[in-house]
């Protein structure tokens, strides 16, 4: 039977044809999924109708019509961007969050309701090649569909909860993707045994001088962001701020992840933002990494003076208790 799904008129008509002209409905799956990726500062009002069109409305009327005409199964296929936002599917993270809250909706009222919060299907990938390029780089992979349809019955499962995640992830690359602009918590715990168990490789620089360090820092670093940036090494200008030639913030992680191994330190999420050039990032490392000769020829100068003080005052002392002596003699 074709219907417009979101034809509250149609919908019903059919809707009253279960158990008569129809056999009786036993469950309703929402997959639809309409719209294209757009950034948020791009967006238009056709972009938010055509995605919210037949996800929020037609989930909002199959909820009105079943309370009428009962189903044993309310599955709602959503979406990961719902947990961890995309900056180019702004408007299918929003709806993906409202069906996850109206599964949460039902289930309190005592309906049957699933929500499903998908990675990215294979064969949609394949597809439409936009959606696996905007999560290229993220830590989301391609899922075989059969992996996805084999695991439905189960996360169908009462048992299973209101809510479930199917998802193929690099889920180190997903943290340290999304990190660099926000929190993301949802990955804390799966990560937390990786890196309790993975510590950086610590490095030793104590047998380098200052210049050497630096001298060591700058060179890697070129490498590493020449290579991120895709531009040839000798062309990188060190004063030059990296957002100028076109670093992002999936850049700025590999960047960052690589300077880890460099320097044998974990670093800040934001650490690009705070020392935006080759030149000031080579600096800031460098003083992380190892003390400067100035620094110590400084604290050795501040040390002698404070023991040149302590001596004067010494002496001071022994000679007033000397002139006592005399004259009490």
């Amino acid at each position: 039977v074709a219907a417009d799904a979101t034809d509250e008129a149609a919908m019903s008509a059919l809707f009253n044809q279960f158990g008569g002209d129809l056999p009786p409905l036993e469950g309703i799956y929402l997959a639809a999924f309409a719209g294209q990726p757009v950034l948020l500062s791009e967006m238009t009002n056709d972009d938010v109708m055509a995605m919210f069109a037949p996800k929020v409305d037609t989930a909002a009327l199959l909820h009105r019509l079943t309370l009428k005409t009962p189903v044993r199964h309310f599955v709602l296929f959503s979406s990961i961007s719902g947990l961890t936002g995309s900056r180019w599917l702004a408007h299918y993270t929003a709806t993906s969050g409202y069906l996850d809250a109206l599964a949460y909706a039902r289930r309190v009222m005592g309906l049957p309701a699933t929500t499903i919060n998908w990675g990215l299907w294979k064969s949609l990938a394949d597809t439409q090649h936009q959606f696996g390029q905007v999560s290229l780089g993220s830590g989301l992979l391609p899922m075989n569909d059969e992996t996805a349809i084999t695991a439905l019955p189960l996360l169908m499962n009462p048992a299973a909860g209101a809510h479930s995640i199917m998802v193929n992830a690099d889920w180190p690359l997903l943290a340290a993707a999304y990190r660099t602009r926000t929190a993301l918590h949802i990955v804390d715990d799966l990560l937390q045994d990786a890196r309790d168990t993975a510590p950086i490789p610590a490095r030793d620089w104590s047998h380098l001088s200052s210049a050497m360090v630096r001298e060591e820092l700058e060179t890697g670093l070129r490498d590493i962001v020449a290579r991120e940036l895709r531009i040839p090494e000798p062309d990188l200008e060190n004063d030059r701020p990296l957002a100028e030639l076109g670093l992002n913030s999936l850049m700025a992680m590999a960047i960052r992840r690589a300077a880890e191994t460099l320097v044998g330190v974990e670093l800040s999420a934001t650490m690009l933002f705070n020392h935006p050039t080759v030149a000031s990032l080579t600096e800031y490392l460098a003083k992380l990494v190892a003390p400067s000769e100035d620094s110590e020829e400084d604290e050795i100068a501040a040390l002698s003076a404070s023991a040149g003080n302590t001596l004067d005052s010494l002496l001071e002392r022994i000679e007033s208790s000397s002139v006592t002596a005399e004259e009490l003699a």
